[in-house]
């Protein structure tokens, strides 16, 4: 018997990938940050990764807390970005969720209504909504996006 194990056998299955690495789920974090953190439900990609990074744990959004509490004058130390985020933007796009214009991406009506289903379910996404409505439209503008990510980028 060279090399051969009778009875068994293996069956390939699909590996599961975990909930953040979903595009569905990224999909729905950017639908929450553009209704309820963007200005005219418009944000650069930066500042989507940005806030896509800040909701991602409960430390991160603590840390941005604290820069926010600081008047952002302390440093934030360091910040990702993702590619399941550029893959959502994309995904999104083509669901016409959002609308790519120049340099920013804008949530269109099918998009606000999604974000208005997922703010309903009072149990989907409860920190994530609870984070983003604090901060609200105009605490994080795309000026300090900018600086920060000047800093690190």
């Amino acid at each position: 018997m060279q090399g051969k194990i009778q009875g068994l056998s293996f069956t390939k299955r699909a590996i599961p990938i975990p909930a953040d690495y979903r595009p569905l789920y990224k999909i729905a974090h950017i639908l929450l940050i553009l209704h309820l953190s963007s200005r005219s439900g418009k944000s650069s990609m930066m500042k989507l990764h940005f806030l896509c990074w800040a909701i991602k744990t409960k430390a991160n959004t603590s840390i941005v807390n604290g820069w926010i509490g600081d008047k952002f004058s302390s440093h934030l130390h360091i910040w990702g970005i993702e590619p399941t985020v550029n893959r959502a933007l994309t995904f999104a796009t083509a669901d016409d969720l959002i609308e790519n214009i120049g340099a920013d991406f804008v949530i269109t009506f099918k998009g606000k209504e999604l974000a208005k289903a997922i703010l309903k379910d009072k149990e989907l996404f409860v920190r994530e909504k609870e984070f983003l409505s604090a901060i609200g439209k105009n605490t994080i503008t795309e000026s300090q996006i900018t600086q920060l990510s000047n800093k690190f980028f």
